[in-house]
């Protein structure tokens, strides 16, 4: 690269000079530089300008350490604590090329945008001001400080007026409790931000864990108004010994925890008898049309059981086993404490109802009926013995 200084202190006064004049037409007008130089860059026209430099145009103000300006060409490099501040965002680098007449920015090194609602920050950002949209690339994460969550990602395309982001390459999503301890994370291959967080969406290849719930699908969507994650496409869920399916399936929060969950669509819900009082392998078995599952603090208090209710449970008093109860209805409920079953009530057609119990050693016909509903989660009845799942 060759440079050649200006030889006139007129030439030089003009181009210095020349900032001020195009700032007219809405292009760049320098406002304070503790120095400044022209030159001649392979016939290129160039200014330097150095310490705490200052710039604006139209409503924007530019900050840095140094910039060259290249003022034929409408273009400004800035470096060195960089900050363009167009209320109601401002954009932060250490360095950004600036495009005066398209009214682009490319930032690079610890880029950020700020804006009332979400913080971008990546290792290189290009924001177009006219769509008032960013794309973000690198390790990019957009953050809302206010709910104490944030989308990441590999590369997050930003539309600020419409308050939409589009996250791909690994993204996840993060909202932390007041605690810390008990904080949603979902997984995919391709999430969306709409309304500026109001409602997120992830698609393929979907994973969530939020305290002792896990859960996989093809499609997940999170609605922070309503405070609840609803799961579609394949959907299954697990909580501690519980296992859920169904066709969708809700997770309801309450104060940022999981205060219950919902399964529609041929709904069952397998659970693993307490370790502590079977020492077999076996499973409460429970499906209906929708099947809720109330939670207090992370216990199962309540299930409520709509639409050919059917139930398979396993009895034990003072951990001497008893045999299975099997009741089938249009509606069931049942109340837990500390775990175990308080109350069942059935409620149907009298002739649609049935409750019967199996003692132990009269079990046989019933686990056969049992063990091919138990299949789709790859669990067998209690004959076999205990192992890992």
């Amino acid at each position: 690269m060759m440079r050649r200084p200006l030889r006139s202190a007129a030439a030089l006064l003009l181009l210095l000079c020349c900032g001020r004049l195009q700032g007219q037409g809405g292009t760049l007008q320098l406002v304070h530089a503790d120095s400044a130089r022209g030159y001649l860059e392979n016939g290129r026209l160039a200014r330097e300008l150095m310490g705490q430099v200052e710039f604006m145009q139209d409503s924007s103000r530019m900050y840095c350490d140094r910039a060259i300006q290249y003022p034929d060409e409408h273009v400004a490099f800035f470096s060195g604590r960089v900050r363009i501040v167009t209320p109601p965002r401002e954009l932060r680098a250490d360095e950004i090329q600036h495009y005066e007449v398209r009214r682009e920015q490319i930032a690079s090194g610890h880029a950020c945008l700020i804006t009332p609602r979400q913080l971008l920050t990546a290792d290189a950002l290009h924001y177009f001001e006219k769509e008032e949209r960013a794309l973000a690339e690198g390790h990019a994460v957009i953050a809302d400080s206010a709910e104490r969550a944030y989308l990441s990602g590999q590369r997050i395309e930003y539309l600020r007026l419409k308050g939409y982001a589009r996250v791909d390459g690994a993204p996840l999503f993060v909202r932390h409790d007041s605690s810390g301890s008990d904080s949603l994370a979902v997984r995919s291959r391709l999430m969306e931000m709409f309304e500026d967080g109001e409602r997120i969406s992830a698609r393929d290849e979907v994973t969530m864990r939020q305290g002792e719930v896990s859960a996989a699908c093809g499609e997940l969507t999170f609605q922070r108004r309503n405070d609840k994650l609803t799961l579609k496409l394949q959907p299954q869920a697990q909580r501690s010994a519980d296992m859920l399916r169904g066709t969708e399936i809700d997770l309801h929060l309450r104060q940022r925890r999981i205060s219950g969950l919902t399964v529609r669509g041929h709904a069952v819900v397998v659970t693993e008898v307490d370790t502590l009082v079977s020492p077999k392998q076996q499973f409460d078995y429970l499906s209906g049309e929708e099947v809720y599952v109330g939670l207090v603090e992370s216990r199962i208090d309540s299930v409520h059981v709509q639409g050919q209710a059917t139930s398979y449970y396993h009895l034990y008093d003072e951990k001497k086993y008893q045999g299975i109860n099997k009741v089938l209805g249009d509606e069931l409920m049942m109340s837990f404490r500390e775990g175990k079953v308080l109350r069942v009530l059935v409620r149907s057609n009298p002739a649609a109802s049935n409750g019967i119990f199996y003692p132990d050693g009269q079990l046989g016909p019933l686990l056969q009926e049992l063990e091919p509903l138990l299949h789709p989660f790859h669990l067998q009845t209690d004959t076999s013995p205990r192992h890992g799942r």
